[in-house]
């Protein structure tokens, strides 16, 4: 089995990427995405700049450019659309490009992805949402059919991520069990190169916790890929979640900063605290408050760079407390570690 993290392409991802172990690139299929924020040039141009100055050599990753194709062509010298460029700027760096697309794409944004795919052979990923499925297993077969004909694949050369969005609750896992178990089932009837299914339940804010309280936080995509598996029957897909981000779309940057906070995975749960402010001072006070619980015990053994990286911090071995970017590549980097540890020992994540 293996991991499909999908993380946003921002440096704090990127830097965690670049510290991975050797046990662990040899798990994940990662899954950037680029949202837009700022003018489109730069947001493209900043992606292409982490990609090639942190993602370590040989480690192909997944590209999905589906939210910017509204935003119109990249401009200021750049041809074509984001996929389009990313897919050059990533053969100058010697890396290898898989583009992620969907049914729902339109037909200048498959063009591009068949031109992507063509230049890297690496083949494609297939997004599936389960919230919003044609009316039967018929039409889903003709729409996928239509979709790699225009990207020219076939399902040997594509990755599927049947994809549940966000889950806030036990209530959501319940009701999208029945239908990932039929996707997944029409889905076992092609050979796709790897099935993965993937969700995220991180909420999309912290505002209303309580500060210095280290808060447990159900990680119900694991929930659901269990129930998932249990009764599917044969081999269980690839799981896949959003690290330690809500899955939807961010707003664009604000000019505040939010409180700092950590975000810490366990082997159920997310152990989250935050502060009142955005703070170095702050920052620090949370890497001595996480590192003094319980639930730090199980990184002695075998810690990540992230753990060493708030350990560190903890102790007072490192003067800089380090911005947003550097703890999301600290919590990215412990997660990962944590998914693919257990996915070593026991099988599943």
């Amino acid at each position: 089995m293996e991991y499909v993290p999908i993380l946003r392409g921002k440096a704090g991802e990127f830097i965690a990427l670049r510290n991975i172990s050797a046990e662990v690139r040899a798990r994940i299929r990662p899954l950037l995405e680029v949202h837009p924020d700022q003018r489109l040039a730069d947001v493209v141009r900043t992606f292409a700049r982490h990609a090639g100055e942190h993602l370590p050599a040989h480690l192909a990753v997944t590209v999905d450019c589906g939210q910017l194709w509204q935003h119109g062509a990249v401009g200021t010298g750049y041809r074509g659309h984001a996929v389009r460029w990313l897919s050059e700027s990533f053969q100058d760096w010697l890396q290898t490009l898989i583009p992620a697309f969907r049914t729902t794409d339109p037909v200048g944004s498959l063009d591009e992805i068949r031109q992507a795919q063509l230049a890297h052979g690496a083949g494609g990923c297939l997004r599936i949402d389960l919230h919003h499925l044609p009316g039967g297993p018929g039409e889903l077969t003709e729409d996928v059919r239509a979709v790699l004909a225009a990207v020219a694949l076939t399902p040997q050369d594509t990755d599927l991520l049947l994809d549940a969005g966000y889950l806030p609750g036990p209530d959501a896992v319940t009701s999208l069990v029945p239908r990932a178990l039929d996707v997944l089932g029409w889905a076992r009837a092609q050979p796709w190169r790897h099935i993965a299914l993937a969700a995220g339940a991180f909420p999309p804010s912290l505002r209303g916790f309580r500060p210095y309280v280290l808060t447990a936080l159900r990680r119900h995509e694991l929930d659901l890929w269990e129930h998932v598996a249990r009764r599917a029957g044969g081999p269980p897909p690839d799981f896949g979640d959003h690290g330690v981000t809500h899955p939807d779309p961010p707003e664009p940057a604000r000019i505040r900063a939010a409180p700092a906070n950590l975000r810490y995975t366990g082997s159920r749960h997310w152990h989250v605290v935050r502060a009142v402010d955005a703070t170095g001072l702050e920052a620090l006070r949370l890497c001595r408050q996480l590192t003094r619980a319980d639930v730090w015990r199980g990184t002695r053994a075998h810690p990540s760079w992230g753990d060493e990286e708030i350990h560190s911090r903890a102790v007072g071995l490192e003067r800089g407390p380090g911005g947003p970017s550097q703890r999301r590549a600290w919590e990215t980097s412990h997660h990962l570690a944590t998914v693919v540890g257990a996915i070593a020992e026991r099988g599943r994540p």
